[in-house]
């Protein structure tokens, strides 16, 4: 059974602010690596695709986790840097980037803090790696700081749950069991004033031991999206529902929107 998502104030956990910082660290990373490698393969070519990305050309993995993404573009030919706030993530994407030999330019860094000045050529943020921070002022500086270390017409391309789906589609509570044996049950709630997604992940693994993982994420719908991007100087001018080049709608869960840098002018 599903149910129509409400606002739930008094009923959203206690989350950290800053749960981001420490997320992503051996339990998270052990659940990641349970990733569908085909999806990968079709998420690497929507990304080649839709960034018009050809070898040689400078790529910004934003939030790149344990280089999932990154170390497969860096294959194909493409000079790759990737940052997250993660060092656990960064350790294992170095491990992964070595064994492969391929080279990626890894940084540990707050992506509110991108500090970089028309470096890229193309950037991307996926798997739903935006929306973390507690207010929309940050989520924006973000996307801001993407629009000053791109060229002129060079594009962001970023992957988020789509609200509307989430709206219709929304869960209290569901279970999946990894690979390893591990059982994950999520409690979740979600306050329709302020689009905050909060969750708690309760993890119990084969040899009993258990932990409880905890994040809040705003959700943003397409018009929202577009609105944030434009005031960035990232004009919209592309919009998907999946990798699959599939349309936006309400029936699809993801959300994946292109923002091109404004030329400079001609004088």
């Amino acid at each position: 059974m599903k149910f129509r998502a409400r606002s739930r104030r008094r009923g959203a956990p206690e989350v950290d602010p800053r749960w981001y910082e420490t997320f992503f660290d051996g339990d998270w990373l052990a659940m990641a690596a349970d990733h569908d490698e085909d999806l990968t393969r079709a998420e690497i070519g929507f990304l080649v695709e839709k960034l018009d990305l050809e070898p040689g050309v400078r790529v910004l993995d934003l939030a790149c986790g344990h280089g999932r993404h990154a170390i497969e573009l860096a294959a194909l030919g493409f000079d790759v840097t990737g940052l997250d706030i993660s060092e656990s993530s960064l350790a294992v994407a170095r491990e992964r980037a070595a064994s492969r030999r391929v080279k990626v330019d890894l940084v540990q860094r707050d992506m509110r803090e991108l500090g970089a000045d028309g470096q890229f050529d193309a950037v991307y943020n996926f798997s739903s790696a935006f929306g973390y921070y507690p207010s929309e002022e940050e989520d924006s500086a973000v996307l801001e700081g993407v629009a000053r270390a791109l060229v002129p017409g060079g594009c962001l391309l970023i992957d988020i749950m789509n609200g509307l789906w989430l709206a219709r589609n929304f869960e209290p509570r569901s279970h999946r069991e990894l690979s390893d044996g591990t059982v994950v049950v999520e409690e979740r709630t979600f306050d329709a004033v302020s689009g905050r997604s909060s969750a708690i992940w309760k993890l119990r693994r084969p040899d009993g031991r258990r932990r409880e993982m905890r994040h809040s994420m705003r959700i943003y719908t397409c018009p929202e999206l577009h609105r944030m991007l434009a005031g960035a100087g990232l004009e919209p001018d592309g919009v998907w529902g999946g990798v699959d080049g599939s349309e936006h709608n309400l029936e699809g869960r993801r959300l994946i929107v292109r923002g091109r840098k404004r030329p400079t002018p001609t004088v």
